[in-house]
């Protein structure tokens, strides 16, 4: 099981709000791609992000570039829960 198993079906609900294709929720994983399997551009990653803020109850302002270099709905997942978990370093989890 996933070290974010908890966070994966709450955060594809939201993926699901915000791509304009159609997918299959039960096909998104992990290692499913943001921008090559989801099609999620830059104006629908500020709005996934924004969801997941509020959804999480999690601050990401402060995590820009890792926002940035986000590839995987694992490294979102792993952004979340070290938003959580207070993390000084955003990517510390996914480690």
């Amino acid at each position: 099981m996933s070290a974010h198993a908890d966070l994966l079906a709450p955060f594809v609900r939201l993926v699901t709000q915000v791509i304009s294709i159609q997918v299959d929720p039960a096909a998104i994983g992990e290692h499913t791609t943001i921008a090559d399997d989801l099609m999620i551009d830059s104006i629908s990653l500020v709005s996934l992000v924004s969801l997941s803020e509020e959804r999480f109850a999690v601050d990401l302002s402060a995590h820009a570039e890792a926002i940035a270099d986000l590839r995987t709905v694992g490294d979102a997942l792993a952004l979340i829960a070290s938003a959580q978990a207070g993390a000084r370093d955003p990517l510390a989890i996914a480690a």
